[in-house]
């Protein structure tokens, strides 16, 4: 009967354990999933920032033979530099 009563309660503890790690990986998906809704949030706004940019520059070479050679420079500059934003951090996103 000792024996019976050891092993039920070793069984038990073990039980507990189970469902302690049970509730960790429970919270721990809870926030990744957060993290995930987050990085595909931040994702989308590259995305929309990109084609905004994309705009602009479609824009800006419709009138590229009205643009003053320096102006053109800094804004095909500034365009360079909003892409190298955009693709860092897409690449961080996804790793």
């Amino acid at each position: 009967m000792i024996n019976l009563q050891t092993s039920l309660q070793a069984l038990q503890e073990k039980l507990q354990v189970l469902l302690k790690n049970y509730a960790a990986l429970e919270k721990e998906n809870q926030q990744l999933k957060s993290k995930m809704g987050q990085a595909e949030q931040q994702e989308q706004k590259l995305r929309d920032q990109l084609k905004e940019v994309e705009t602009k520059l479609a824009a800006a070479s419709l009138h590229q033979t009205n643009m003053d050679p320096a102006d053109k420079a800094k804004l095909m500059k500034q365009i360079d530099q909003y892409i190298k934003e955009i693709d860092h951090s897409i690449q961080n996103l996804n790793p």
